[in-house]
């Protein structure tokens, strides 16, 4: 995702963009698993929103799995082995006239899976692999910087070795079709303001990793950037070789401001920070369909970092 940061005062996508907001707050560990999210009230006070704009963003992330709305008790992010996800039914949520609305039950339960218990874990290995592709690494950066900290505090012992591979896509190229303006037309302030972000986000990873080895924690510590001249429809990390995480990036529409000028621009998007993540693992009791997939997305990665992705100084 390329991060808009606070709801846009523009006002035609601001339930997009508050819910950008909240869903990274979800994904990083601010807001925890069973945590009640601000009333209404507050989040329309705390981004200069209006209340219908809130309802709107609950919504959205209600849709996803990411929170759950309580009757007379408010709305929580979501836990694992919530009973409302088993069921696939729990109270409509408030409109914004005081009304109900209709939900369509989901028939089919997707278990809510975030990056950091899953990097947390990855990170207590003696030797350390992280293959990633995604849009900005903005979510792996926050995590792996909090992996750092665990080591730094002496919570976990230090690997012998840590290997990160990047594949990001090439915001030189103006042929990416996320982020783009809304006519389809090439703006360089798009791409311009995306390799800001995913420069910001891969350095924040890279001096993480390497402050570790400089206090001669970590003896080996190896960061490579590559390019592909495309935008990523999905993000994958690849943990250890042995853990496959997959999430989507949903297109979708956004304002962002552009520089110079200070131009809103009207542009597609992909929001997929605090995404579900669908685990895959290869390990002994695993089923055979789990090993091979894990294998098959390991192969995807390989041959793209090989034969399309172009070594980067990012």
């Amino acid at each position: 995702m390329t991060s808009h940061g606070a709801a846009s005062r523009d006002g035609q996508f601001r339930y997009v963009q508050l819910a950008d907001v909240l869903r990274k707050e979800i994904n990083q560990g601010t807001r925890l698993p069973g945590q009640r999210i601000p009333t209404q009230e507050v989040l329309a006070a705390q981004y200069h929103v209006s209340r219908s704009t809130v309802i709107q963003a609950i919504t959205l992330l209600r849709e996803e799995g990411l929170v759950r709305v309580r009757q007379g008790s408010g709305t929580f992010v979501r836990e694992l082995g919530d009973p409302a996800s088993a069921t696939g039914t729990e109270p409509a949520p408030e409109t914004a006239d005081g009304g109900d609305e209709s939900w369509a039950v989901v028939s089919e339960d997707v278990p809510l899976v975030r990056l950091k218990p899953y990097l947390e874990e990855a990170f207590e290995a003696t030797e350390v692999t992280l293959d990633v592709f995604s849009m900005t690494t903005e979510s792996l950066a926050t995590q792996v910087s909090h992996q750092k900290d665990r080591i730094l505090d002496g919570v976990i012992r230090p690997p012998r070795s840590i290997t990160a591979r990047l594949i990001l896509p090439d915001t030189a190229s103006g042929h990416l079709a996320i982020p783009r303006p809304v006519d389809g037309s090439d703006d360089p302030r798009v791409r311009n303001r995306m390799h800001g972000i995913l420069t910001a986000h891969a350095t924040i990873l890279r001096e993480s990793l390497y402050e570790l080895r400089n206090r001669k924690l970590v003896p080996e510590v190896s960061v490579e950037v590559r390019l592909v001249p495309f935008s990523p429809q999905i993000k994958l990390y690849i943990l250890n070789r042995r853990l496959a995480l997959q999430g989507f990036y949903p297109p979708d529409l956004g304002n962002v401001t552009v520089v110079p000028g200070g131009e809103e621009v009207t542009i597609l998007d992909a929001y997929g920070t605090g995404a579900t993540l669908f685990p895959f693992r290869a390990a002994a009791d695993s089923t055979p369909d789990q090993v091979g997939i894990v294998r098959q997305m390991q192969k995807f990665f390989e041959n793209t970092w090989t034969h399309q992705a172009v070594r980067a100084d990012i």
